[in-house]
């Protein structure tokens, strides 16, 4: 789908999971590693496998709490069910106490910069915006309050004007009210401006919803232009494409 005016465009806002930063190593491994200091040893396999499994209890808690993202409780309660659910196969029936204790370890793990790392194409991508001169950037996440800190330690805070966490602003996507809310600290107009990130739902949807130019990031290449209704791209380094600023 072609990008008919790039040059319009004066504000790009960025989704940060599996948009700009990405679990490292992987969020088996993480699991793993943190059970294995608590003394529960399981092999990677059978954490991998139950997280296969544990997709079904995400997608479920989702459909029924659509605001978890918009507090930092819920946020908290969640990950800490979510990953009770994971473990309870590997934990001695009834021993609820030392469940609870590896998931809430497991949840503080990933509170931590040192759990998260950049993808490659992320700050080529920035620098080719701020070198601009005339962009204005931004960050629109369903995330904890755990993510500005999460951003500072990677050094990405000074690329962005604006950082838009739903915990903070106690809205979550796709909710208009957390886009107009960004646009309004970005002091820019829906028209100019631009939303990337890796869910339909969540990104597409929300930005759309108050008239930004969604964007979806498709890093596994599991889409074809032909089967979405908006922009599509596979890296970062394709929305500078878009817009047509020099990589």
């Amino acid at each position: 789908m072609p990008f008919e005016q790039p040059q319009s465009i004066r504000t790009v806002f960025f989704d940060a999971g599996f948009t700009l930063i990405r679990p490292n190593p992987s969020t088996p491994e993480i699991c793993q590693q943190v059970c294995q200091r608590l003394n529960l040893h399981i092999h990677f396999d059978e954490v991998k496998q139950r997280m296969t499994e544990a997709q079904d209890y995400y997608l479920r808690h989702m459909r029924l709490n659509r605001h978890t993202w918009g507090s930092e409780e819920a946020i908290s309660e969640f990950w800490i069910g979510y990953y009770m659910n994971l473990l309870r196969p590997f934990i001695e029936e009834h021993d609820e106490h030392r469940l609870y204790q590896l998931a809430l370890g497991i949840n503080e793990e990933f509170d931590k910069h040192t759990s998260w790392q950049l993808y490659p194409d992320v700050l080529p991508t920035l620098e080719a915006l701020r070198s601009r001169g005339d962009y204005t950037l931004g960050v629109i996440s369903d995330w904890g309050i755990s993510l500005g800190p999460i951003l500072r330690q990677l050094h990405l805070t000074p690329y962005f004007d604006c950082l838009l966490i739903s915990a903070v602003t106690r809205h979550a996507k796709p909710s208009p009210m957390l886009y107009e809310l960004a646009l309004q600290r970005a002091n820019s107009i829906a028209d100019y401006t631009l939303h990337i990130g890796d869910s339909y739902i969540h990104d597409v949807l929300g930005a759309r919803s108050v008239g930004i130019t969604p964007v979806l990031l498709d890093r596994g290449r599991h889409l074809a232009e032909s089967n979405v209704d908006c922009l599509l791209v596979h890296s970062l380094t394709e929305l500078l494409d878009l817009l047509e600023v020099p990589r």
